[in-house]
């Protein structure tokens, strides 16, 4: 697999003009700026300062006014509330955002989280039983539900009505529910698509908020849970996320939520400091490891309990279940690459092995896929069935590739780059075939190649600890709105690097002899020390702030090198 890097398109220098009227604002930012669709004053003022206020209205949504209509009339009539979330960060956070928020307004509700292997992704017709064994008349999937047509129509038959809150693309029809609210419909209007399932559900409540003349201002509290839903799923951080995430990390660093503050305790981390990439990297796998290894019942009472105590006990029991999870995990990746090794002519890979943990084939094929440079199904053999997950790399559609492949599936859904399937075992090779054939289809010809997307060519000499401090206030980043990285050429080692760990590489670089070098570190990058010390290099880079002893000091974080003949 070829690996290329893309230096974007310089921005319009008419935007540029526009935005260096503010005073004080070095260019590189102006550029970074325009690059990311802010082109005026006013737009730039909005970026840096992404407040409740730029919300849209939730009435905006298809449905909104039948769902608040139906959930208010559940209330008025007492009627039992069943929350059905997903297995996942996105699905548990919005199950907890619910039990919190009703606990100070309607106390006749219960959740419910299905277990991934013995009933799969979605709305389980056994989550139905259960919402009829317990009474209840109104089901609110949350995260699920917009392929679950036989479960709904199951509930319906049993006179249980049903609200649907996802955010996952459609099939070819919509659920016969009583409201379906998801922002991918066709026909819904509203103005912004690439909400969480977490933020849809929210959206549902701020709606209910609203329409009763509801302070708000216990919502915001919530704030907490909708940003680490957000955040661990692959939704793209601009516009209203951007808006729910910047909000939200401010109420989860002063949460009171014992499950939040018992999991910062078992994973060591400061919640007064806590940062968007901590949930996304270290929080998430912890929650999503409930799911994957044990029941996602175990993440959703974490995070919905009010009792110190309980969220203590599970708190420790998820960390476990993640060591377990991490070690899984490598054994399988690494048979999964040997596996890979073997089907080199292959445009497409579907790994299979019968005794793989479905539980962490999501991650093993994501790594594949990167490593590789393929779309990488991993399946395993579950029940009778063969069920696993796939992953794609780049703008590679693969949910378009299932699709193409349905004939030969018993299910799938997800998203562009990542989805769940399971199919009969007689399956297997007719799939694996059909599945190399459509990519090929897709690629027609070409060939996969590894892209390092990057924002700037700058001059060492335009970084300054100014512009870092800059960057950090354009926060939060995440998919779609990445951290920028930047391209330096012709940079020098004004010393021998310093090996750290026997992986990483230390080192103060320079572009010109005479400059001012700067610190700089790269991690897991210790085999590219002859480039370094050979001559001038190539180094794409995101700049960092270093806090040590009360000062600060500009560093970058290498995230790959080049030699300068390339």
């Amino acid at each position: 697999m070829s690996k290329k890097w893309n230096v974007a398109a310089e921005p319009e220098e008419k935007y540029i003009k526009e935005l260096m009227k503010q005073p004080n604002v070095p260019i590189l930012i102006t550029k970074l700026l325009a690059q990311r669709g802010v082109k005026s004053l006013h737009q730039a003022r909005d970026y840096f300062r992404p407040t409740l206020e730029k919300l849209h209205d939730p009435f905006l949504m298809k449905d909104m006014d039948v769902a608040v209509a139906r959930l208010t009339l559940a209330i008025e009539k007492g009627e039992r509330i069943l929350f059905f979330g997903d297995y996942d960060v996105d699905g548990t956070t919005s199950v907890a955002l619910f039990m919190h928020f009703f606990r100070g307004v309607y106390d006749n509700v219960d959740f419910y989280v299905p277990d991934k292997y013995t009933e799969g992704y979605g709305v389980s017709v056994r989550g139905v039983e259960y919402a009829a064994k317990t009474n209840c008349q109104l089901i609110i999937s949350l995260d699920c539900g917009i392929m679950s047509h036989e479960a709904i129509d199951n509930a319906i038959h049993r006179n249980i009505d049903f609200i649907v809150c996802d955010h996952h693309q459609l099939g070819d029809t919509i659920p016969k529910a009583t409201a379906v609210l998801n922002p991918q419909r066709p026909d819904c209007d509203y103005p912004f698509k690439g909400l969480s399932g977490c933020g849809v559900g929210f959206k549902f409540l701020q709606g209910f908020c609203q329409k009763h003349g509801i302070d708000p201002t216990p919502l915001w509290q919530h704030l907490d849970l909708v940003t680490l839903g957000t955040a661990c799923d692959v939704v793209p951080m601009v516009e209203e996320n951007r808006v729910l995430a910047h909000q939200g990390i401010s109420y989860l660093k002063k949460s009171t939520k014992p499950g939040i503050i018992a999991l910062l305790q078992v994973l060591k981390k400061d919640q007064a400091t806590v940062q968007l990439n901590d949930l996304a990297y270290s929080i998430g796998p912890v929650i999503n490891a409930a799911g994957r290894i044990a029941h996602a019942q175990i993440a959703a009472e974490l995070l919905a309990t009010e009792d110190p105590k309980e969220a203590n006990e599970l708190a420790n029991e998820l960390n476990r279940l993640n060591q377990l999870r991490r070690n899984y995990d490598q054994k399988i990746t690494e048979e999964a690459l040997e596996i890979a090794s073997s089907e080199e002519n292959k445009s497409g890979l579907v790994l299979y092995k019968e005794d793989w943990h479905k539980g962490v084939l999501g991650i093993v094929a994501s790594k594949v896929a990167e490593k590789i440079g393929k779309p990488t199904v991993c399946l395993t053999l579950s029940r009778g069935e063969v069920t696993g997950s796939g992953r794609a790399i780049g703008k590679f559609d693969l949910h378009d590739v299932l699709n193409s492949c349905s004939d030969l599936l018993s299910q799938f859904g997800g998203h562009t780059s990542a989805a769940g399937l399971s199919l009969k075992e007689e399956n297997l090779s007719a799939f694996s075939d059909k599945f190399d054939e459509e990519v090929q289809k897709k690629l027609n010809g070409k060939e996969f190649v590894s892209e390092l997307n990057i924002d700037l060519e700058v001059e060492l000499t335009d970084i300054t600890l100014s512009t870092a401090s800059i960057i950090d206030k354009m926060k939060p980043f995440g998919h779609e709105n990445p951290m920028p990285l930047f391209v330096a050429k012709g940079v020098k080692s004004t010393e021998v690097p310093r090996i750290l760990k026997e992986r990483h590489l230390k080192m103060k670089l320079i572009q010109n002899d005479g400059d001012q070098a700067i610190d700089a570190i790269a991690f897991n990058q210790a085999d590219q020390l002859e480039i370094i010390t050979s001559g001038s290099f190539d180094i794409a880079f995101r700049l960092e702030i270093n806090e040590f002893r009360g000062s600060k000091i500009l560093q970058l974080n290498i995230k790959e090198i080049r030699s300068s003949v390339d």
